[in-house]
């Protein structure tokens, strides 16, 4: 019983994470239409930062990590993509590279290659049985629970969100109807940004961090954005969970190493089979059946 509670805590941890970072992608890619390589490496902006605020409270130290998040998108966005919007699928993809790998260099040049760490915040452990687990996991998965439950409200429930889906659904019409494009890309993108270094600033006391920190969460996370239907925003949320699920059944039975590789495979070949992804909605589903 408590090997099966583990199992399935851990899967949730990893799912919560993973939802964060595949939100983010998704709000990206469906407002911006851009495929964002740097993802990961702003993940490891976000742990890094919390390093180096280590003396700070955490608390405090989270939230100038956020504010930091959505200075350093706003920057990006409007230094750099936006001159590369119309330019094409493989100058932006190349645009969002590069600033990936000055990041991870810059982050090299600062801190070294060596592994750094932080301390948890929250040292208790929740007992159940024979069962221990970190008190901080169960903590980043309510909040992180908490955070793209109101994400969603915003986006579905307000004049906000009807502007940005307006916006996703056709930038032109959008447009037309008043809704500033560039005003809206530079604060999505600004948002996305934020998220996922409030991702990275968030696993960065169970991790050692390191310049690639982020790079083992790109590739499921643009997974989970893939089986979404395009334009989306829950999408990516249930395939996160969806990832990891299949994840963990896999590792149940092989090593991790063979695991990803089938875990990658099946995605790709479902990708190929349905490049149109799954709406994730009952109505929409029974529709299209």
């Amino acid at each position: 019983m408590s090997g099966t509670l583990q199992i399935l805590l851990d899967f949730v941890w990893a799912s919560a994470g993973l939802a964060l970072v595949a939100f983010s992608l998704g709000l990206i890619l469906g407002e911006l239409k851009i495929v964002n390589i740097a993802q990961g490496d702003l993940m490891m902006v976000g742990a890094y930062s919390m390093y180096s605020m280590r003396a700070l409270p955490f608390p405090l130290a989270l939230l100038l990590t956020f504010v930091f998040g959505l200075i350093l998108g706003l920057a990006l966005e409007r230094g750099i993509l936006r001159w590369v919007y119309d330019k094409g699928f493989i100058a932006t993809l190349l645009a969002t590279w590069g600033i990936g790998i000055v990041l991870e260099q810059t982050a090299a040049a600062i801190f070294t290659a060596s592994q750094k760490g932080i301390d948890e915040p929250l040292r208790g452990q929740l007992v159940v049985g024979e069962l221990t687990y970190p008190l901080y996991r169960i903590a980043v998965i309510i909040g992180i629970v908490v955070l793209l439950a109101i994400l969603l409200r915003v986006v579905y429930r307000s004049s906000l969100g009807l502007r940005l889906r307006a916006s996703i659904d056709n930038v032109d019409m959008a447009a037309v109807m008043g809704i500033s494009p560039q005003r809206t890309f530079a604060m999505v993108f600004s948002v996305a940004t934020a998220l996922a270094v409030l991702a990275g600033a968030l696993v960065a006391p169970t991790l050692a961090i390191t310049p690639t920190l982020g790079l083992s969460f790109l590739a499921p996370a643009f997974f989970a954005v893939l089986i979404a239907k395009q334009g989306s925003l829950v999408g990516p949320v249930i395939g996160a969970v969806a990832v990891e699920l299949t994840f963990t059944l896999l590792k149940s039975y092989l090593n991790v190493t063979l695991a990803e590789a089938i875990l990658f495979g099946l995605l790709a070949l479902f990708i190929a089979v349905r490049p149109q992804g799954i709406s994730w909605t009952w109505k929409t589903a029974r529709r299209e059946a």
